[in-house]
């Protein structure tokens, strides 16, 4: 028995457990990175955007510099020459040079080896004399890396790649993160950054070590970072979060303004919308030539000055997350209806996506969304057969226990009409036979043995008038009360109600004052309304004072007929007014526990009524009296079926 109980009280909590435990361990060995990938970028899209450095200044060598210049991308080294040279006028803070210089020597091999290369690298030696760090990015391929052509490769130099996402996460070639070591080497970014800081006379960033968010990804022997994009970009679209400037411009000193370049970080590189290698994918768009390699660049130094990587959260973080996200929806769909277990999921959804968007953009926390989203909707969707298969049952027991009720019903009706319908033949034969004898022996019976039989004659006319009600309330609950309409005057109705209780009034002292206004003859059932005003009248002078009075009216009012009967008796309380028409109920006090009576008068005085389509209206006051009024319409329907209400007394 105790294991029963505990079973029964333990099983959902134990499916619970188990569901969020078995579901959260199938998902966290499950990879969804494109899910998850797309996700990321939605992240990225809709978050507030960091504001991109003033201090960055792109420098491109762009269409228009090579149409100005009638050359081809990325231009001979006389050119790149000429540039440093000019640029050594405005006092740069720092120079990163991302421009391929194998592909410059293979464009013009003579210019190359001529004195270009060795005017280039005094003015990076005097740059580097100022002050100003001055690193190359070099490209990478299968052999490692590629470094520019002697003699420029005695320059400093460092791997600037653009990481693509490929067979590592996402396979969408989109770019999100950034290489910081390769092969324990530090790449472009974080050496041009470092050599700023260290010029700066500043701590270098991150002590040489690690910036933030920092992961080693042992595949590639690297270790990279989740960088932020500080602005969506369209470059031709002029959507450009850094100030840009032609590299042509320079060239020719066109509108350059010593403040635009002066203590400005300058990055150095080419955007020609014939080469696809000069651009990549980001997570605003996967169009091709839509986001320069440059940008993105740009994007990840800021990442590193501003320290703002994003940082992945642990994963044993991402299992406890997904546990709750499962075990909350099973909970919630098991404990709560249908319709609140899809509004519980959808509201977990919104609030989960929002909270991941508020702790990316505030605190640069990725939280991995996919395992938990999936588990999500897994769970619903799982667990809601099971929920239907519970409600299934419930409703079958229900089901059975209403057929049941209904069979106890019946079984209880026929029970009461056979047994009230056979009490009534001996009862009429006792009080006739009682009626005869004081008749008959009334002269030779001492007092106390009238008094006697009288009683048994007013015992038996109070266990007729309970048959009667219950066999009106067997008639009443198997719908076989039809109303048998007859024009009437509802004056003489109340008269002859009045006239059969005269010797009751007169037992208990109650006097009866009537004002009834003159009225047309209305259609009724006079059987049903003259058992109405009785019960009105009856239970009036019951709960009267003796030497009380009671008062009748009735009187046409719009299209209806109002009968009242207002007595001045002990009154309802507030709390039995709610009570007061249901089947059986008595009011349990001192005074109404000395009165007998069956519980079933209003309850079919309100039935007959509203059979007649009227209503009935109490007005009562404690310790003052009540006044009952029946509404009875002028014109009547034909056929109107009151609602019956069953209580179950079997709940």
């Amino acid at each position: 028995m105790i294991k029963k109980i505990f079973s029964e009280k333990h099983e959902k909590t134990l499916l619970i457990l188990l569901g969020a435990t078995f579901l959260t361990i199938v998902l966290m060995n499950l990879e969804f990175n494109l899910l998850e990938s797309n996700l990321y970028d939605l992240r990225v899209i809709y978050s507030t955007h960091f504001k991109p450095s003033p201090e960055i200044v792109l420098i491109a060598l762009d269409d228009a510099s090579t149409k100005k210049l009638n050359e081809f991308s990325p231009l001979p080294l006389n050119y790149h020459t000429e540039l440093l040279e000019t640029l050594e006028k405005y006092k740069p803070k720092a120079i990163g040079y991302i421009v391929d210089m194998n592909r410059v020597s293979e464009l013009n091999a003579k210019t190359y080896q001529s004195k270009w290369s060795k005017r280039f690298i005094e003015s990076v030696q005097r740059l580097k004399h100022k002050g100003i760090p001055f690193i190359f990015g070099t490209p990478f391929d299968v052999t490692g890396e590629v470094v520019p052509p002697f003699p420029l490769s005695k320059l400093s130099h460092s791997i600037a790649v653009i990481h693509k996402d490929g067979n590592i996460f996402s396979e969408d070639k989109v770019t999100r993160r950034a290489l910081t070591y390769l092969n324990e080497k530090p790449v472009f970014h974080l050496s041009l950054a470092q050599s700023i800081k260290t010029a700066e006379k500043e701590k270098p960033v991150y002590n040489y070590t690690r910036p933030k968010g920092s992961f080693f990804v042992p595949e590639l022997e690297s270790e990279q970072f989740f960088f932020r994009y500080h602005s969506s970009t369209d470059y031709y679209q002029k959507h450009i979060p850094y100030k840009t400037v032609s590299f042509a411009s320079i060239l020719e000193n066109k509108n350059i303004s010593p403040n635009i370049l002066n203590g400005k970080i300058l990055l150095i590189g080419t955007i020609s919308k014939d080469d696809s290698s000069d651009f990549t994918f980001t997570p605003y768009s996967k169009k091709t030539f839509t986001h320069p390699k440059l940008l993105v660049h740009a994007n990840i130094l800021d990442s590193l000055l501003q320290n703002d990587g994003i940082v992945l959260v642990p994963k044993w973080a991402n299992w406890i997350i997904t546990f709750a996200c499962t075990a909350f929806v099973i909970g919630w769909v098991i404990y709560s209806t249908p319709l609140y277990g899809v509004f519980s999921t959808l509201g977990l959804v919104i609030g989960f996506v929002l909270s991941l968007l508020f702790l990316f953009n505030t605190k640069g926390l990725w939280i991995r969304a996919s395992q938990p989203l999936v588990g999500i909707f897994v769970s619903y969707y799982l667990i809601v057969p099971y929920r239907l298969i519970l409600e299934y049952k419930k409703r079958w027991n229900f089901q059975k226990k209403s057929e049941l009720l209904v069979q106890v019903e019946e079984l209880k009706t026929n029970f009461l009409s056979l047994v009230t319908h056979d009490l009534k033949t001996p009862v009429a034969r006792i009080q006739g036979l009682a009626e005869v004898l004081l008749r008959k022996t009334s002269e030779r019976l001492l007092d106390k043995e009238k008094e006697s039989l009288q009683n048994i004659i007013s015992s038996t006319e109070e266990l007729n008038r309970f048959i009667s009600s219950i066999l009106e309330l067997t008639k009443v609950e198997s719908g076989r009360i039809h109303l048998k309409l007859e024009s009437k005057d509802p004056n003489q109705v109340i008269e002859r109600s009045i006239t059969s209780f005269e010797s009751h009034v007169h037992s208990k002292k109650i006097k009866i004052n009537t004002e009834l206004e003159p009225l047309f003859s209305i259609k009724m059932d006079v059987s049903l309304i003259s058992k109405v005003i009785n019960n009105l009248i009856d239970n009036a002078i019951k709960y009267s004072t003796p030497g009380s009075e009671i008062c009748i009216k009735s009187r046409e009012f719009g299209d209806w007929i109002e009968i009242s009967v207002q007595d001045h008796g002990i009154g309802i309380t507030a709390e039995e007014m709610d009570s007061l028409f249901t089947k059986f109920y008595r009011a349990k006090n001192q005074i109404t526990s000395k009165v007998s009576g069956t519980g079933l008068g209003l309850y079919l005085t309100k039935y007959f009524i509203e059979a007649h389509g009227g209503k009935v209206e109490v007005d009562s006051t404690p310790e003052h009296g009540s006044c009952f009024k029946i509404l009875l319409p002028m014109n009547p329907p034909q056929e109107i079926k009151p609602e019956i209400k069953k209580e179950n007394h079997y709940a």
